[in-house]
């Protein structure tokens, strides 16, 4: 199985853990998805590991581990990396090796290019690319371009979804709205830049 250990590895890591080891050499430091924040278990796959396949329940015969300073504190027990030892399923099931990323200008930002072909850009998550473009060449995407946007998004983003569901909320037959900004968006809506629209 990719990413297992042996039994050698694992009897010879508990006869003589690793002290120094710590999340710095974790696998998931070399792992695609963790460079490029794309990772399904989010910053660390134990902490999710811990909650659905605890360690101390699959193996209660090796609990309690003293290793480590907090292994008294509640959850500590329910991990697998621990203690300065590597256990025996070391890579999850999504782990892809990372060979590195290209960092490139834009439009109006560094991009970076993974080997998957994956592109990450703050503004392509904030406002989109159509948005980012259509600003550095003048001219706006629809009549709601405004002075609102900002590198990092609309000022008013949240003003505008809070009033949709308000409006949700009092029986209004309309969805949440999913977008970061008016700019771009072809929906025809009653809420605009922080403020609700009343139609003729």
């Amino acid at each position: 199985m990719n990413g297992q250990i042996t039994i050698f590895e694992w009897m010879e890591h508990r006869e003589h853990p690793k002290m120094a080891m710590g999340c710095e050499e974790c696998y998931c430091k070399n792992c695609l998805f963790w460079w490029s924040s794309r990772c399904p278990y989010g910053d660390c796959w134990d902490d999710h590991r811990a909650k659905v396949k605890p360690f101390c329940k699959l193996f209660p015969d090796q609990t309690p581990r003293t290793l480590w300073s907090d292994w008294k504190k509640p959850g500590e027990q329910e991990h697998w990396c621990r203690g300065g030892t590597f256990y025996p399923e070391r890579k999850c099931e999504h782990y892809v090796k990372y060979e590195g990323q290209t960092v490139e200008w834009c439009v109006r930002a560094n991009i970076s290019i993974f080997q998957d072909g994956y592109t990450m850009c703050t503004l392509k998550e904030s406002i989109g690319c159509d948005a980012c473009i259509a600003e550095s060449e003048g001219r706006k995407i629809n009549e709601y371009a405004c002075e609102y946007m900002r590198d990092t998004g609309c000022e008013r983003m949240f003003e505008t979804k809070s009033l949709i569901l308000d409006a949700i909320q009092e029986g209004d037959d309309i969805e949440p709205c999913m977008e970061q900004c008016c700019i771009g968006c072809t929906r025809t809506c009653g809420f605009r830049c922080g403020r609700k629209l009343k139609w003729n």
